[in-house]
């Protein structure tokens, strides 16, 4: 299991990941955008399509993980960064979801993405987002 944090912006994403990568002396990142993710038909993103949908920085042992919200989002500073979990067995992935999802908010429901076999994102009791995959 491994444990990262997942940020996400309100369209300055880029600015954002040029200055942890200066700070952190870290090699520039590939950025997947709205409109070049697998899958999404072209011009299917819209304004979005530019936007920043995933980059990561390894920083200090761990991922940093960044995206800019979609637009139509209401993106909130202080209510933007998520726990992200990185679990190898699915049946864990569902037990952590299944006590921890108790009382909160559940976002994306447990199911295939193109980038995880089983994902799910939701909001526990306390606030906290947290995402596993």
């Amino acid at each position: 299991m491994s444990t990262n944090v997942f940020i996400n912006f309100n369209g300055n994403c880029r600015e954002a990941l040029a200055f942890y990568q200066a700070v952190f002396k870290l090699d520039a990142p590939e950025i997947m955008t709205y409109g070049s993710a697998p899958g999404t038909p072209e011009g299917a993103a819209g304004a979005d399509s530019d936007r920043v949908l995933y980059a990561m920085l390894p920083i200090a042992g761990g991922n940093m993980m960044f995206s800019d919200c979609p637009s139509s989002f209401n993106h909130v500073t202080g209510n933007n960064v998520a726990v992200v979990l990185g679990i190898s067995d699915a049946d864990e992935i569902m037990r952590v979801f299944n006590e921890l999802s108790v009382g909160g908010a559940v976002h994306m429901p447990p199911g295939k993405t193109f980038f995880s076999e089983l994902f799910c994102m939701f909001t526990d009791k306390f606030g906290i987002t947290w995402q596993l995959s």
